[in-house]
């Protein structure tokens, strides 16, 4: 009897344990159909020992079709009660934990040798009989790690019968929810099985950000190769693929040591043929990332292995890296492939499976060092300053005439458009019939007749909808679009203005800096926008105080019978209306005065100083690399943090920007935005009652006109909210201005200028945003006879 165990134990039924329940049903266990002269707790502690011997059999099962995928099929039960011969799963990921499941399995078997030695030398006899509990304390640590193991197998075998299976990071995942037990057996074992799959993917990363190639025969690797730079008859991929890419990059190449000459530079030619394959070529399945893989990390191994890949193919003439770059990130990145198989011998359960922070400051310093190698052979300083400038242009609104034709072309497009779609500003994205393509004009249009009309730069820019109701999860929603605060306030759905990157740009700029730039435009257009309607209400404001004085002296048909009819009544009604007109040009006055403070603020005081500060920094930097790099015979390789250096400065400048816009503190953006939302109101009215013909006219005698009445009050009522909240941010930045903080970071210190950022300290200009606090707050202050702290009243008093 204790032998056919042991034969059971070993996965090989007989005469006395047999599989159960017995055909056609599909057998759970091994089981003693009829052996009548065991006692039932005999018997039931038998059982329960060989359905050990039933997982191990089947673990063999899996583990030998993970090895052999191709010739090995098994029965399957189907969710309709039927059974088919299917596909065992396959792919490297599944190969790699049968391997590290047949290692833990190493350890079963040789208790089932030690077990028979010792029944054999009656080292377990007891009088000589071998009590059942001695065998069942042998194998009990394995009675609560199979039932784990086979759970995890009949899931990854049922989801290999769906279109998501087990593989790649999808199966690490797996393992990784798995592993957190309380059961140490358990967790044990889960781990290790997870660590010969990350062996996997380590394998697969050294290969893309190594040699820019990816080593995927199951499509398992969370970096693919899209359909549009695929042979024919290769398997296409989905939407779900991302193909935005990081920030800087780096390279290496298999091939022995290389000396680049000074002349090795890619050409237009080269550049143009490289940026299909640099935008279309490689991809992110987000389906596929690990959860333990951050998404930015992920990027950052897409821009690294589309750097390599796309220089290595560039036409006419490809750009090698030096093998001495390559050896040195091999050095690097090959000890944490290693040690992830290492680690799978330790019996410890505390130790890390994947040192992610390690991986992290490894890719990182790959990236910062290929960046500054493409930096010199590509040319990128000099791409980067004409994009820059062109940003200045567009993104940050320096051109006055583009953006006066802009608000134009804007204004015009909502009139025409989503006013006849009965959409207008209370509407949002998802409602509104419109889609990209048609806001594609605005942009050449807003350039008819300016000097950005033959700017090259502006196809680059164009607006797009965002659809705030497509929510997104997990890794994909870090890649969503997000809806700014002032988004909504250019043609009253959220839109954006986007940049399209091309290589070799993206070295030097990521999706989120683009999104920053969109929300500082978005920021100046509402600005800008409030600034172009305060000007119109003036005109029309005069408009109306010149038909008032028209009707006072007769000077039309209709105002002579008006006054040949009128009464006193008319006249004390004319005189209100002039006083109502004194007081509306009074608090547009004011309106105009608060507006034009920030906007002068903004351009003269923030992106004036700090941007040109970082265009003639990087163009001064460019003009000493070419200098050295003419005197030298060297290899062209940038100098040390060149390229850190130069995208540390346009980060620190572009966040110093926000910083100073208020865009960073919610609720100094919000008082801002009510600010001009007063504005808009206002002007809404005024253009209103000018478009009529009888303006703010009382009436006719005891005729009173409600409708101007309640214009009127809603004016007093504007006028109102807009003091208090434009004394609401002004004592806000007061308390900016005292406490060093705008309440979204660290304390932001008065600096001294030329000892570097208040921020991050790396650079040779000083960005002080409290400084450029003081200078908003002194002219909002002293500009117009202290309006907050002196005497005078800011508003005169209405009816």
């Amino acid at each position: 009897m204790l032998h056919e165990l042991l034969i059971t134990l070993s996965g090989y039924p007989g005469d006395i344990f047999r599989p159960f329940p017995f055909e056609p049903e599909t057998p759970t266990t091994f089981a003693i159909a009829d052996f009548p002269l065991l006692h039932p707790a005999e018997k039931e502690g038998l059982n329960r020992l060989a359905q050990l011997g039933f997982y191990f059999k089947g673990f063999n099962t899996f583990i030998t079709s993970c090895r052999s995928p191709s010739q090995q099929h098994r029965q399957q039960t189907l969710p309709n009660g039927e059974t088919a011969n299917v596909s065992a799963p396959s792919g490297l990921y599944l190969r790699a934990m049968a391997n590290a499941l047949d290692r833990k399995l190493q350890s079963y078997r040789q208790v089932i040798v030690q077990t028979e030695a010792a029944i054999l030398s009656g080292e377990d006899n007891l009088g000589g009989i071998v009590p059942l509990s001695t065998i069942s304390g042998r194998f009990a640590p394995y009675q609560l790690v199979f039932p784990a193991i086979a759970n995890l197998l009949s899931d990854i075998e049922s989801a290999a019968l769906t279109d998501t299976p087990y593989t790649g990071g999808r199966l690490i995942n797996l393992l990784q929810d798995r592993s957190t037990s309380g059961v140490p057996i358990q967790k044990e074992w889960m781990t290790e099985l997870l660590q010969g799959c990350c062996a996997v993917m380590l394998r697969q990363i050294t290969s893309w950000v190594i040699y820019g190639q990816i080593q995927d025969p199951f499509s398992e690797f969370f970096i693919v190769q899209l359909e549009s730079s695929q042979g024919v008859g290769e398997p296409s991929h989905g939407s779900r693929y991302s193909t935005g890419s990081f920030v800087r990059s780096r390279v290496g190449t298999s091939s022995g040591p290389i000396v680049i000459p000074p002349s090795t530079v890619l050409t237009v030619s080269a550049a143009s043929s490289s940026s299909n394959k640099w935008q279309t070529g490689y991809g992110l399945d987000e389906q596929m990332i690990p959860d333990t893989i951050p998404t930015t990390l992920a990027h950052a191994m897409l821009f690294i292995g589309k750097s390599i890949a796309t220089v290595r193919q560039a036409k006419p003439k490809p750009i090698p890296i030096p093998q001495s770059i390559t050896q040195r990130h091999l050095d690097l990145l090959l000890p944490l492939a290693s040690s992830s198989t290492e680690q799978g011998q330790i019996k410890s359960v505390s130790y890390e499976v994947l040192n992610l922070n390690l991986l992290t400051t490894v890719i990182h310093h790959i990236r910062k060092d290929i960046a500054n190698h493409l930096w010199v052979v590509v040319q990128v300083g000099e791409k980067v300053v004409r994009m820059l400038e062109s940003f200045k242009r567009y993104f940050l609104l320096c051109d006055g005439e583009f953006g006066l034709g802009l608000i134009t072309a804007l204004e015009e497009f909502k009139r025409n458009r989503l006013s006849r779609m009965g959409q207008f500003i209370t509407t949002t994205a998802t409602s509104v019939g419109i889609r990209d393509h048609d806001l594609g004009g605005i942009m050449k249009k807003a350039a008819q007749d300016t000097p950005a009309q033959d700017d090259t730069a502006l196809a680059s820019f164009e607006f797009r909808i965002v659809k705030p109701s497509q929510k997104q999860t997990g890794s994909e929603q870090d890649q969503s679009p997000t809806i700014g605060m002032f988004d909504d306030q250019l043609l009253g759905i959220p839109v954006r203005l986007t940049y399209t990157l091309s290589w070799p740009l993206d070295l030097f700029l990521t999706t989120d800096d683009l999104d920053q730039y969109s929300d500082v435009f978005a920021f100046l257009m509402t600005i800008r926008k409030s600034q172009v309607r305060l000007q119109q209400a003036w005109i029309e404001i005069k408009s109306l105080t010149q038909r008032l004085t028209n009707r006072r002296r007769g000077g039309d048909a209709r105002a002579y019978g008006r006054r040949i009819r009128g009464t006193e009544t008319d006249e004390r009604n004319a005189e209100q209306e002039a006083e109502m007109l004194k007081h509306i040009a009074a608090f547009r006055s004011n309106m105009v005065f608060v507006v034009d403070c920030l906007w002068t603020y903004i351009q003269m005081d923030v992106i004036g100083p700090t941007y040109d500060s970082l265009l003639d920094s990087i163009a001064t930097h460019e003009s000493d690399r070419k200098s050295r790099f003419s005197q030298s015979s060297t290899s062209a390789t940038a100098t040390p943090q060149s390229f850190d250096s130069i995208h540390s400065s346009h980060a620190e400048a572009l966040y110093e920007i926000r910083r100073a816009c208020l865009l960073t503190s919610a609720s100094l953006s919000s008082s801002v935005k009510d600010i001009l939302l007063r504005a808009e109101s206002f002007c809404g009215i005024i253009g209103r009652r000018a478009a009529g013909q009888d303006g703010f006219q009382a009436g006719l005698g005891e005729e009173l006109d409600d409708n101007m009445w309640q214009d009127w009050t809603d004016i007093i009522r504007l006028n109102q909210s807009f003091r208090e909240d434009t004394e609401k941010l002004f004592t806000d930045l007061s308390t900016v201005s005292k406490s060093g903080s705008l309440g979204d970071g660290p304390a932001l210190k008065r600096s001294v200028s030329g000892l570097g950022s208040s921020l991050l300290g790396n650079g040779p200009q000083s960005f002080d945003v409290i400084r450029q606090v003081d200078r908003l707050l002194l002219r909002l202050e002293y500009s117009k006879s202290k309006w907050f702290s002196g005497p005078s009243a800011l508003l005169p008093e209405g009816e």
